[in-house]
């Protein structure tokens, strides 16, 4: 077969690839879904004290105790269970304090912040201390992280907190009749921290 021969069997074999080609391009379909979206929850607590803190003693004698209760507001759109913990510095009297923490609610409108003066317990006896009682113990041993922290209101069925809902929470610490406690500071920070599951 001659070059000019070959040449032309390569021409053609070439024109009807590209023959093939746009035949294949005459075929088309297309489908879209259009404006998918995707958005995330939130989850937020808010309470009522405005940054200040809720109880003081100072130069406190056995026996000396106060008193102060703080609204905790769920704002969040994610429904999420709630535990309290906190952090202690000083040097060494939470040994000696004696921690109550009653969940509950305010009878009609709320009163300033800190005052307990309408303030009613939740019926349920969350862990045999009385009605409404989330926590009794010392201050030493009140949990410091969210692990160990105390399930709100009960361990065995915490609840999910859903936008929009209260809690009141009256805290009261006492201090112990107790010669080894003088002397002695600490200061607390109590969190409900929040969490969806």
């Amino acid at each position: 077969m001659s070059r000019r021969s070959v040449l032309t069997v390569v021409a053609i074999a070439l024109a009807c690839v590209l023959a093939g080609a746009q035949t294949w391009a005459a075929y088309d379909a297309t489908t879209a879904s259009r404006a998918n979206s995707v958005t995330t929850g939130t989850v937020a607590l808010a309470d009522n004290d405005s940054g200040n803190a809720m109880l003081s003693l100072s130069s406190a004698l056995p026996g000396a105790t106060d008193t102060a209760c703080i609204t905790v507001t769920y704002t969040g759109s994610l429904a999420s269970t709630v535990r309290l913990h906190g952090t202690t510095t000083g040097s060494g009297l939470d040994a000696y304090l004696d921690l109550k923490i009653t969940r509950g609610s305010f009878s009609g409108a709320p009163p300033a912040f800190d005052s307990c003066a309408t303030f009613s317990p939740d019926a349920t006896d969350y862990v045999g201390s009385g009605s409404g009682v989330v926590y009794n113990g010392t201050l030493q041993a009140f949990p410091d992280d969210y692990a160990a922290g105390r399930v709100d209101p009960l361990p065995a069925g915490p609840e999910a907190w859903t936008s929009g809902e209260s809690h009141v929470y009256k805290v009261q610490v006492t201090l112990r009749n107790n010669a080894s406690a003088a002397g002695k500071a600490a200061t607390q920070t109590f969190t409900w921290e929040a969490r969806n599951t």
